[in-house]
């Protein structure tokens, strides 16, 4: 999810990326050299080598165009702010996913339920964060939505359920193309066979 955020702010902005997918669980020897954190995603610009999505996200944003964050600086602050609280939801999903037995499941739902009542009372445009033009900080929660999707087809689980204005939020950035792009049939594959793996 981390990757994604930086990819559909590379394609909001018309930046050609070529990506490159690395095996998490068999990370290369090149890659672990380069990068001091040894996660994902990280951007080698030719020069320099830039790790953290949300930075990643911000130097892109910084390339050129119209920016994707708001012009007055508290609002650009906000989003800056949400956007890394994101961060909170997408691990709770993850442990809620990958989780191995029932009281596990349920522990992880309610802290991500919790987080979520959170982004719900502070949500107050649409159909995007800040209204009608994307931003950094709807990048950021999109591969949250769009895995709330993919438990809803795939296991009947409603994540969203008495969050009315995330799940309209949910409804537009799951429908925007280029959370499409990064989203493909591939990535739902993906994911069944990590949760597979995991023995979810």
């Amino acid at each position: 999810p981390f990757v994604a955020r930086a990819r559909i702010v590379a394609l909001e902005k018309g930046v050609d990326v070529d990506v490159r997918f690395i095996d998490l669980e068999n990370k290369p020897d090149w890659f672990l050299k380069r990068s001091p954190t040894g996660t994902v995603p990280a951007l080698d610009t030719g020069t320099d080598f830039i790790f953290e999505s949300s930075v990643i996200a911000e130097f892109i944003n910084e390339l050129g165009g119209p920016s994707l964050h708001p012009e007055e600086p508290a609002a650009r602050a906000l989003n800056r702010a949400w956007a890394e609280f994101a961060g909170n939801l997408l691990r709770a999903q993850y442990m809620l996913m990958i989780a191995r037995t029932q009281a596990e499941a349920d522990r992880h739902r309610a802290a991500l339920f919790t987080a979520m009542q959170k982004v719900e009372t502070a949500l107050r445009h649409a159909p995007y964060f800040n209204g009608d033009s994307f931003a950094i900080v709807d990048a950021a929660y999109a591969p949250l939505f769009v895995r709330c999707d993919f438990l809803i087809r795939t296991r009947s689980i409603d994540l969203l359920t008495g969050l009315p204005r995330l799940r309209d939020w949910g409804t537009a950035l799951t429908r925007r193309d280029t959370v499409r792009q990064v989203h493909g049939p591939e990535h739902h594959e993906q994911l069944e066979a990590h949760m597979a793996l995991r023995g979810s």
